[in-house]
């Protein structure tokens, strides 16, 4: 099954109006890099860009059934704040949430003290589960 995975990565801006294409052309899997979710801290990061198209672009990936990936870079001071909402996610959304060597990942796991690793294809990236969770968290390793 995962010899036929086909990846698409982006930045979410323009996923609404390529969804349904993607799909079309074999895509299985989204990638998006995204590094926060708060309206305002997207738009100061992002050279003024909206947040609401990377939303709405997830949201016509999931209804075109592909699955969906989430690359976060955490920075102190910056979305440390966010991890635990980053979290929330994989309890609404079978989404991976995979955190970027960004930061120490030993710092966002102390936030998250019932994490379980999980087994199972995933290449260079060390999967997690939180019980109770749809989806799951994940750490590029170098």
């Amino acid at each position: 099954m995962t010899e036929n995975k086909k990846v698409f990565v982006t930045d979410g801006q323009d996923l609404a109006e390529r969804a349904e294409q993607l799909k079309a052309d074999g895509v299985t899997d989204v990638t998006v890099v995204v590094n926060t979710f708060n309206f305002t801290r997207y738009q100061e990061s992002n050279d003024g860009k909206e947040l609401q198209p990377v939303i709405d672009g997830i949201n016509k990936a999931v209804g075109q059934k592909l699955n969906i990936t989430l690359h976060v870079g955490i920075k102190e001071g910056f979305n440390d704040d966010e991890i635990l909402d980053f979290l929330q996610l994989t309890f609404q959304h079978k989404y991976d949430i995979v955190f970027l060597p960004t930061i120490s990942y030993d710092l966002i796991k102390s936030k998250m003290p019932a994490l379980r690793k999980v087994s199972g294809e995933s290449g260079n990236v060390d999967m997690y589960k939180y019980p109770g969770s749809v989806g799951r968290i994940g750490f590029l390793m170098n």
